[in-house]
């Protein structure tokens, strides 16, 4: 499976309480989506077509350090990209996992909202 790490910033939609909207990066894994969203003190890795999450990574300081560049957070993203790989390889069938997660966001929140490039200023 090929991994890919998008260095444009977009919005995409958790299923939370209701669908929230937060900036991150796509990690692409064969023909799967997931995002990287860094937050207050982890970074949250979730697929992109249900918006729930699959794992938090705490940002400890040697992450810290790992991520201060961006192209530091892209090397970083792309070895998240390998842990999903493993993850995925390691469940009998992903799809269908992934169209129960589906089905059940969309039946609590609804339709999720789309996936937006944002321009982050500096």
């Amino acid at each position: 499976m090929k991994i890919t790490v998008n260095e444009q910033p977009q919005q995409f939609y958790l299923a939370l309480t209701k669908w929230m909207g937060f900036v991150g990066h796509e990690i692409k894994v064969g023909k799967y989506r997931f995002c990287a969203i860094p937050l207050k003190n982890h970074i949250n890795v979730s697929e992109v077509t249900t918006g729930c999450k699959l794992y938090n990574v705490p940002i400890s300081p040697p992450i810290h350090l790992m991520t201060q560049t961006k192209e530091d957070s892209m090397d970083f993203f792309y070895q998240l990209g390998e842990s999903i790989k493993r993850l995925i390889k390691k469940q009998q069938d992903f799809d269908s996992m992934l169209n129960d997660m589906k089905k059940n966001a969309h039946d609590r929140l609804g339709e999720m909202p789309e996936v937006k490039y944002v321009e982050v200023k500096i």
